[in-house]
């Protein structure tokens, strides 16, 4: 089995959670969308952990990269003011912590993280190719890119719509970065997993359980969701669910 989420942003509780539900196995993986830190308080650990565990790929978030320039170059203000902008008290005290050796071994792996992947699955609907990305695939970066930016830059910070690109008109997209409040209705009780054309944002707004986040885990090859606050969710029950939930058009839970 193949599972995805994102944006645990330093809590480790809810990740626990998550873990327990979808119960790996040998021949499972799971893939996790960047932002493992920053906001909570767990984020150096988690990372240490996530390093060791098998079957596991971790995605460069936007949070990993300000943490990368900002202690890369301590001197550089605009890098560490963009950082502390976004919550990075704990994993900078925490980081602090640790010896030299560490830091730099933690550092090295933050910049060897990739910055997209791609799994194909046989899915309850036949055959797919997942793109996984944080925040937006690079095939847009050449079109959509931001004047001055680069494209690792982009690939993190992007705000993707749901709304598949044309370039990957034959593949399914799955992102993070942007929590799936910015689709649902107000009277929601909590974010959950939301979809569009041919996409998937799976940034459930762990960093924000004051307003509804939770950290939400999709299985590809069922669409099952798994979710620290509310538990697993099958696909048929969260398609009657969001018919009723989302702004706008219906949305085809189905991909």
């Amino acid at each position: 089995m193949h599972y995805v989420l994102a944006d645990i942003h330093g809590n480790a509780e809810a990740f626990d959670q998550v873990l327990s539900m979808i119960d790996m196995k040998d021949n499972d993986h799971l893939y996790i969308l960047g932002d493992v830190v920053d906001r909570g308080p767990d984020g150096i650990a988690l990372l240490q952990r996530i390093r060791e565990m098998a079957n596991t790929t971790l995605l460069l978030g936007n949070h990993e990269y300000m943490m990368i320039n900002a202690l890369r170059h301590p001197d550089n203000t605009r890098y560490r003011s963009i950082w502390q902008r976004n919550g990075c008290e704990p994993t900078n005290d925490a980081f602090c912590a640790l010896d030299k050796d560490a830091q730099e071994d933690l550092l090295q792996y933050l910049e060897s993280l990739p910055l997209q992947t791609e799994v194909s699955v046989k899915t309850t609907k036949g055959d797919s190719t997942f793109v996984l990305v944080h925040a937006a695939p690079k095939e847009l970066y050449e079109t959509d890119g931001w004047q001055n930016e680069n494209e690792r830059e982009f690939v993190v910070w992007y705000r993707m719509p749901l709304v598949l690109p044309e370039q990957l008109s034959e593949k399914k997209l799955i992102f993070g970065h942007t929590p799936t409040e910015n689709v649902q209705r107000i009277d929601w009780p909590k974010m959950r997993i939301a979809y569009g054309e041919g996409v998937i944002d799976i940034d459930c707004g762990c960093a924000y359980p004051q307003y509804g986040g939770q950290l939400g885990c999709l299985r590809l090859e069922d669409m099952t969701e798994f979710y620290s606050a509310e538990g697993v969710v099958t696909a048929d029950e969260a398609a009657a669910w969001k018919a009723e939930k989302y702004i706008g058009k219906r949305i085809d839970l189905t991909l």
